[in-house]
């Protein structure tokens, strides 16, 4: 049962690496067209996974005239890719695919090992209940300034230098932090560290989003109390807080088929994963499809053309300049 973790580490670290070399490409692109000599390395276009605002509003404008999105298409690609995904596995995005999530649960280590905080700390049960909820109005938010816009602003938006230079000014952002950005930062550091997965459970809007998507699982872990010992291995594993050794059916929208719970469970057949047609022999199985998605996403924008943006190094030099991401 352990290997669902070691397999899970080895996911989470290739999906670190892919967003690092993503960074660093970028970084060359960003730095050659800014220039304003030659370009010799290519736009990684999965650059558009952190725009996710300018992918809401391309599905919108997707929806309403069946326009793909020609300045951002790969984030409207991987978009859509991460809601099937959470319609299948629920936010196996924010355990097995998010580098935020990754960080985070190395964080859980650092609080575990080295400061030995409890797994679970002893607060009220309407904190345990309620403080996953802050997310959803966050969420509220974001889908309101994202879908509220008509759709000929949303396509007035998408072509705007601002949205053409969002990937170089969330560049700018992160290698200038102000004092600001450090302390949020490090606020959130430190909310991962006091709360296990802090940030995810109670602050992401879009694990909200894939939260939303996930009611819609056919698939969920399930307990068996016949052949539970209540030994609570599994609601301590759970890095969401979701107390599985009490439940018969886990259900919970903050469940990230991370399949920890089952990963730690001593006894046979107390704990499982069940579909419409009952229980799962292979439970990876579920989060592998929700990977599978994305590599087949990722497969159809490309033999499609939907996955590079078409704009001109002209128009990215202009758009970078004009958005202040140059200076």
């Amino acid at each position: 049962m352990r290997s669902y973790r070691t397999a899970r580490w080895g996911v989470q670290g290739v999906f670190v690496l892919l967003t690092a070399w993503i960074g660093i490409d970028f970084l060359l692109f960003f730095r050659q067209v800014t220039a304003g000599g030659a370009v010799t390395v290519t736009r990684p276009a999965g650059v558009e996974a952190f725009l996710p605002i300018s992918a809401l509003m391309a599905l919108k404008r997707l929806l309403v005239t069946g326009l793909w999105d020609d300045v951002h298409p790969a984030g409207l690609a991987l978009l859509i890719a991460f809601l099937l995904g959470g319609v299948l596995a629920r936010r196996a995005f924010c355990s097995w695919i998010c580098p935020i999530g990754t960080l985070s649960r190395g964080l859980e280590v650092v609080r575990t090992r080295l400061l030995r905080l409890p797994p679970r700390w002893a607060v009220p049960t309407w904190a345990r209940r309620y403080g996953p909820m802050v997310k959803y109005p966050l969420l509220a938010g974001f889908l309101w300034i994202s879908l509220s816009m008509p759709v000929d602003s949303i396509d007035l938006f998408l072509h705007a230098p601002f949205n053409l230079g969002a990937d170089a000014a969330m560049l700018r952002m992160f290698a200038e932090l102000s004092v600001t950005g450090m302390a949020v930062l490090s606020f959130l550091v430190v909310l991962s560290l006091v709360l296990r997965n802090g940030w995810c459970r109670l602050l992401c809007p879009y694990g909200a989003l894939f939260a939303a998507a996930g009611a819609l699982s056919p698939f969920h872990v399930q307990r068996d109390p016949a052949a539970c010992h209540a030994c609570g291995a599994c609601a301590r594993a759970c890095g969401m807080g979701i107390a599985v050794d009490h439940l018969v059916r886990v259900r919970s929208a903050e469940c990230t088929s991370c399949l920890s719970c089952l990963s730690v469970c001593r006894f046979d057949g107390a704990l499982g994963v069940v579909g419409p047609t009952g229980r799962i022999r292979r439970p990876w199985l579920v989060p592998a499809g929700a990977l599978a998605i994305l590599a087949l996403a990722y497969g159809l924008a490309q033999a499609t053309g939907h996955w590079q943006s078409d704009l001109s190094l002209a128009a990215y030099r202009f758009a970078y300049l004009m958005a202040g991401a140059g200076h």
